[in-house]
């Protein structure tokens, strides 16, 4: 990997590792901020801003009814949403591990091509499903924080330096 490319690739992992334990999520309540405008004079209140740290921690504790209910926002056929909620934690492992096998192996066209591959599908699913999720619940109102687009930010980078390193590697045959 050239020098430029080395350090481009450690930057995107570092802000997808970092921006895991930045928030993803902010959820609202209508109900909490007619109370909260009552008590604070404000209009609505934020109930919480989730990382995706937080979600299987939040998942499988007391408030696991709040949260779950957020997990079903984005997929409301899930089952066994507070166990499946720590494949979550695999987002900044991925990162890490597309970093170590580059390290090593390249100058792999097809290592190039997958890892190109894996990081723009997962921008491009992640995009689709948050444009076609109806966000506009009616007890929670959940937006999407920075910390969730920098993330996806950070894997369509590593998709499209791997792609790039790809072609080049398909020319210089």
């Amino acid at each position: 990997m050239a020098a430029a490319q080395k350090v481009i690739m450690i930057i995107l992992v570092a802000v997808i590792f970092i921006s895991f334990f930045l928030p993803w999520i902010k959820v609202e309540s209508p109900a909490v901020g007619t109370i909260s405008k009552i008590l604070t004079g404000k209009e609505q209140a934020v109930i919480s801003g989730i990382s995706g740290y937080a979600v299987p921690v939040l998942a499988n504790s007391e408030e696991s009814r709040f949260m779950i209910s957020v997990i079903k926002i984005f997929n409301p056929g899930i089952t066994n949403a507070d166990k499946k909620s720590y494949l979550i934690w695999v987002v900044p492992g991925l990162a890490v591990l597309i970093l170590v096998i580059k390290l090593f192996l390249d100058k792999n066209k097809w290592v190039n091509l997958i890892f190109g591959l894996i990081g723009s599908l997962i921008f491009f699913v992640a995009v689709y499903k948050l444009n076609t999720t109806d966000l506009d619940k009616l007890v929670l109102k959940v937006s999407i924080a920075p910390g969730l687009w920098l993330i996806l930010v950070g894997y369509l980078g590593i998709g499209l330096l791997c792609l790039t390193n790809f072609v080049y590697l398909l020319r210089k045959k």
